[in-house]
């Protein structure tokens, strides 16, 4: 990254750190409940199943991600955040969940022999599904994000990203970018259409605000 994209990224951060003590006041499950049981249902994931979650925040999405894999399988979780690890260690302690594993990375440093170590498992070839969610808007390099992810998957596996997305200037995209200290406009939709086969997307949840957005890997 370049200089100013790291001094960002180191921002967004130490915000987030802060913010992970209110995170679950101010961004409620019921808020983006129907968005989060589409992106998890375009996931097609099923028992024994691997699932990279980027970022993994304070672990909103593992309910429903044990709907499908019944404690079974392998999730991990991606964030940067040390503060928003702590409050998902929490989620896993008090649900004794014993298939997910945390990482404090920067997602475009991650590789399959990271994730083959912290896994203490042999030549992991990559992961069944993908769920990247209300990240891309926030990251500075989310291009480059977006390529990592694919890469992580492995062949025929689904990606899947739920974000925002608010065409036009208004009161509603400021406040979201506020709260969340990204941006809302970006062309995340068409970047990820150049990358997956079997492209899909519904725009309909918060109003139109936020989308879901799926492919597959077709080819290495």
């Amino acid at each position: 990254m370049e200089k100013y994209e790291v001094e960002k990224q180191d921002k967004v951060t130490a915000y987030y750190n802060h913010f992970s003590e209110v995170y679950d006041l101010f961004s409620p499950k019921a808020y983006y409940h129907k968005a989060r049981l589409q992106a998890v249902k375009e996931l097609r994931i099923s028992k024994g199943k691997t699932i990279l979650n980027v970022p993994v925040g304070t672990g909103q999405n593992f309910e429903h991600f044990q709907n499908y894999l019944k404690n079974s399988g392998i999730i991990v979780g991606v964030d940067i955040s040390l503060g928003m690890l702590d409050k998902a260690q929490n989620k896993i302690d008090q649900n004794k969940w014993n298939n997910i594993k945390l990482l404090n990375k920067d997602v475009t440093n991650l590789s399959c022999s990271i994730v083959s170590e912290a896994l203490e498992v042999n030549d992991f070839q990559g992961f069944d599904a993908i769920l990247c969610d209300l990240g891309l808007s926030g990251f500075p390099h989310w291009r480059s994000v977006i390529d990592k992810l694919v890469s992580m998957l492995s062949l025929n596996g689904r990606i899947v990203i739920m974000d925002w997305y608010i065409e036009k200037p208004s009161l509603r995209g400021r406040f979201v970018k506020w709260v969340g200290k990204g941006e809302v406009n970006r062309p995340i939709l068409q970047y990820l259409e150049t990358k997956v086969g079997n492209f899909q997307v519904d725009t309909s949840f918060n109003r139109g605000g936020v989308f879901v957005a799926s492919g597959t890997k077709i080819c290495e």
